[in-house]
């Protein structure tokens, strides 16, 4: 049963469970329980570690980090939640800001009594070595590459875990690559037996260990990489299948494994005949068949526009599209960002198109959802904090280019998801300018009609979901319903936390609506009940509030 009440949302939350609520009210939730940490009479330290928990799983980062951040400023530092809401800042992004979570928690660590510390001391430092192997991966500086090395190995001579010896295996080869000396001790082949050892081990004493089967797998690829033979890549392969067949695989679980292969084994998933290619590609071919989507690094857009050979390789005998749609969406990618705050945490999705679509004087203007930037809507981010990345762009520069948000042009609080209403209201949309804006990008196209629905009639949603990757949905897009004075659509087209502020394309890759939220509970437009669906606002509906349709 979905609760229909704040409350009980915020109940279920502090007992450790995720309740499927719909979005906005689990948004609420969220602002509710950060709000109550200020009382005497709030949540305890135990229930706040239980919500972050659910909430992280179920890749919440956006939540966790709201009410994470009002544990820290009212309460101080406990353990866990410090841990919880720097893993949930590095998912959105802000290093820095989680860098600075974890650096202050060894200290307390190191001035308190408090045992809990021990238990969460070595989370810190494998959350380090994470942070710093990221900005390694976007700036290619070898010093960035070698302090996240040292994370790992400080925690490893401690105690040596699976998961920290293989991010070692990992980066020490990565080191050598860049042909830094190689480091006194160990060679990197002997701690690849040894990782290997103890996630076989590891699996052995307790099947529910999904990730011993991934470190498993990771390890055999090491060896390959090493030169002991191709029999390592098949024993490796041997490992990767049972790691995505377990019933504890989660996409969660999936999408670190595929990006470890992607940034620092350098797999392929678009060709190449090494064995890290070959492991990219099976996770890719899962995550097309479990998940119906597909995500490619934003630094492989343009190439892969000038090389489309690669796309026949990899798609063809695709039924559900073809390679000239592939490369279509590909075209588009320019033109949609990512939204981040002041940490430079993203939390959301947005794109541009030529202001005249809107009645408008500025070439270029910014669409995003008002639940993601706003002065009015309680939880978003502030204009004056907003800005906005353009991952393709990024890419071609070498580093972030970041635009800050200019003058706020039009805005419209959200509405109740499924909300039927013959008013332009409550349309959830914010368009602003930027101050800046990438070279030689046009915008988008807006679609002239919202299609009729029908099991032919498609609806694709391309976003940034909590991470640099751009994400297609590709199958099960199916244009469900329109409601009668045309200003929501509904579609089954599969979209995750982040989506928000997304372009919702036709089959002619013209927009026709802005994604707006989701639900496995979404009221139907017409008649009674609910059934799985997302929601988007009509491009039109906006068009026609603003006089410009």
């Amino acid at each position: 049963m979905t609760p229909t009440d704040v409350d009980e949302i915020v109940a279920r939350l502090l007992q450790g469970t995720l309740p499927e609520a719909q979005p906005l009210e689990l948004a609420r939730a969220a602002r509710q329980i950060a709000s109550s940490i200020t009382s005497e009479a709030g949540p305890s330290a135990p229930q706040i570690r239980g919500a972050l928990k659910v909430l992280n799983g179920a890749r919440h980062f956006e939540h966790s980090k709201t009410i994470g951040e009002a544990w820290h400023s009212r309460r101080g530092i406990d353990p866990t939640v410090q841990k919880q809401l720097a893993q949930a800042s590095i998912e959105l992004g802000a290093f820095d800001e989680a860098e600075t979570l974890l650096n202050d928690a060894l200290a307390a660590a190191a001035a308190s009594n408090d045992l809990q510390f021990n238990t969460e001391r070595p989370e810190y430092r494998g959350l380090l070595g994470r942070i710093y192997k990221q900005r390694h991966v976007q700036s290619e500086d070898v010093n960035q590459l070698v302090t996240a090395t040292d994370q790992y190995l400080q925690q490893y001579a401690a105690k040596r875990q699976y998961w920290h010896g293989i991010n070692i295996v990992a980066l020490r080869t990565a080191e050598e690559r860049a042909l830094l000396d190689p480091r006194p001790g160990a060679t990197v082949t002997e701690l690849a037996r040894q990782v290997l050892a103890l996630a076989v081990d590891a699996q052995a004493r307790d099947g529910n260990d999904h990730w011993a089967l991934a470190t498993a797998s990771e390890a055999c690829l090491a060896l390959h990489f090493l030169d002991y033979g191709p029999e390592w890549c098949d024993r490796g392969e041997l490992w990767l299948h049972r790691f995505l067949s377990h019933p504890n695989t989660d996409p969660f679980s999936v999408e670190s494994y595929s990006r470890q292969l992607r940034e620092i084994w350098r797999g392929n998933p678009l060709g190449g005949l090494g064995c890290a290619d070959r492991f990219t590609q099976i996770i890719e071919r899962h995550v097309r068949r479990t998940e119906r989507r597909w995500a490619v690094d934003a630094r492989r857009v343009q190439e892969i526009r000038e090389h489309p050979e690669v796309l026949e390789k990899n798609f063809s005998g695709e039924k559900t599209f073809t390679i000239e749609t592939l490369r279509k969406m590909l075209g588009l990618c320019p033109s949609i960002g990512c939204v981040i705050d002041s940490t430079g945490a993203r939390l959301g999705t947005g794109f541009l198109m030529a202001g005249s679509t809107f009645n408008l004087s500025e070439p270029l203007v910014f669409v995003t959802n008002a639940h993601v930037i706003s002065d009015e809507w309680d939880g978003s981010i502030k204009p004056a904090d907003a800005k906005v990345t353009f991952e393709v762009e990024s890419a071609a520069a070498g580093a972030p280019v970041a635009h800050a948000v200019g003058n706020v042009l039009f805005t419209s609080n959200p509405g109740a998801l499924g909300e039927r209403s013959p008013a332009l209201d409550n349309l959830d949309v914010t368009i602003v300018s930027l101050k800046s804006v990438p070279a030689n990008v046009a915008g988008l196209k807006a679609a002239a009609n919202v299609p009729l629905p029908s099991p032919k009639t498609k609806a694709f949603v391309v976003g940034h979901p909590l991470s640099g990757a751009l994400q297609f949905s590709l199958h099960d897009s199916v244009l469900l319903d329109v409601c009668d004075d045309e200003r929501l659509v509904h579609y089954r087209t599969p979209t995750d936390p982040g989506s928000s502020g997304s372009p919702v394309f036709t089959s002619r890759w013209e927009v026709v609506a802005l994604h707006h939220a989701g639900s496995s509970t979404t009221k139907r437009l017409h008649g009674s009940g609910e059934y799985e669906a997302n929601e988007g606002v009509s491009l039109n509906a906006i068009r026609r509030k603003l006089g410009a349709a």
